[in-house]
């Protein structure tokens, strides 16, 4: 099947569109549509590189790609993405070119660059970002983080402002044009055993605001703002091909080849960042020790007893306007310090229930984060289907880390 042969309206009618005129607004329909409902997956080039022994063969080309997409539910990783998006941009009458770029080192990467009346469009489907960009110097506001596109001896580079503060913040897209066969060989260049992309299974879809990805035994669900972990018990292909719609069997193979990680012995997770000006130091000050830590909860409860302990202290909090004989209301937090992490572990306790959760500082790329992340017994799969749940508690908690940054700004 050669790219003209690829089946178009197959592939459109799976991404829920109709064929258009190649402008702007049909290509930002197609990297949103593209990047929602084809997976960032490495269960593929996993599965592939175990059956197919000649190198020059291992690239799933777009013909693959496309097929293995219609009748598996697959996607794949940075290459195949790209090649594939490519061939499709090209069959709809779009005038592209693919280029180079780097994540971690040279030639790492790739994208797609889309010209139309002389502008540019940087179409990183291969990282992938959560927004089409203008190939010049510009800031982008997109739900999920905010993008700094600025331009560089070679071509350009995007920083990550905001979003979860995991992974790389930035990459860079070289605007050389690349030939077929250099692409072709950097391609190849991927298929490495030391790779983390042959070495574990990773899932990833970006919703709109939100992105569900899969890593590690765990599902993440992120926002802007926030992170939701559950972790997925063995056997795992059944719940991964739920939730990301691949073909099981496929899913299975890869797991296989990988082996799976051991069952988390504890619950899901949800975290809140927010971004400080602080110094890791100055801000775990502000409510590292008891004076700070009642600071904290002016406002929001009464502190009706305190006593230091080893680790910390033990305080019981009581409702700002509760009346004097009500008891039935009131709270235990049992607050441990752990000074080398800068963390405050907080367990919190009523007649029929407790709760733990952790305040901590980290730095990541030279900014100061302040987090705020809240534990569960249980994985809680219901926060991913479940929107409004999960962000009643994302707000929660998010409000603990507006206090915090009201503090240290005082």
């Amino acid at each position: 099947m050669t790219q003209s042969a690829l089946p178009v309206d197959e592939i459109l009618e799976a991404l829920d569109l109709s064929r258009a005129e190649p402008g702007i607004g049909f290509l930002q329909a197609l990297f949103s549509r593209f990047n929602a409902r084809v997976p960032f997956e490495t269960i593929s080039k996993i599965v592939r590189n175990a059956a197919v022994p000649d190198p020059a063969e291992k690239p799933r080309r777009p013909e693959i790609f496309w097929s293995e997409h219609l009748s598996l539910g697959t996607g794949g990783t940075c290459f195949a993405r790209v090649a594939a998006f490519d061939a499709l941009l090209r069959a709809l009458g779009f005038q592209t070119r693919k280029v180079l770029g780097r994540v971690e080192r040279d030639f790492d990467h790739a994208a797609v660059l889309v010209e139309r009346e002389g502008d540019h469009s940087i179409c990183d489907v291969g990282f992938p970002l959560p927004a089409l960009l203008p190939a010049r110097e510009t800031r982008v506001e997109a739900p999920l983080m905010d993008l700094q596109v600025t331009a560089t001896a070679s071509g350009f580079r995007i920083e990550f402002d905001g979003g979860v503060p995991e992974g790389p913040r930035s990459l860079e897209i070289f605007s050389a044009e690349v030939s077929d066969r250099e692409f072709d060989i950097r391609w190849r260049e991927t298929f490495d055993l030391r790779s983390r992309f042959l070495s574990q299974v990773l899932l990833r879809s970006e919703l709109e605001s939100r992105v569900v990805s899969y890593a590690r035994g765990q599902i993440r669900l992120d926002d802007r703002h926030s992170r939701t972990t559950v972790p997925i018990a063995p056997p795992r292909a059944p719940r991964l091909s739920d939730f990301f719609g691949i073909d099981r069997d496929v899913v299975a193979r890869a797991l296989e080849q990988t082996g799976e990680p051991a069952a988390s012995s504890g619950g899901g997770s949800l975290t809140s960042y927010l971004e400080t000006a602080a110094s890791p130091r100055e801000a775990y000050a502000a409510i590292g020790d008891l004076a700070g830590y009642r600071k904290l909860l002016e406002g929001v409860a009464r502190i009706v007893d305190e006593e230091r302990t080893g680790e910390g202290w033990r305080i019981v909090l009581a409702p700002p306007a509760e009346s004097t004989g009500s008891i039935d209301s009131r709270l235990r937090e049992d607050v441990v310090r752990d000074t080398a992490r800068q963390a405050l572990r907080v367990r919190r306790q009523s007649k029929t229930a407790s709760f733990e959760s952790e305040f901590r500082v980290e730095e990541r790329n030279g900014k100061t984060y302040l987090i705020r992340e809240a534990f569960f017994r249980e994985p809680r799969e219901d926060f991913l289907r479940n929107d409004s749940l999960r962000g009643r508690l994302a707000g929660t908690v998010s409000v603990d880390l507006l206090a915090w940054a009201r503090l240290i700004r005082a």
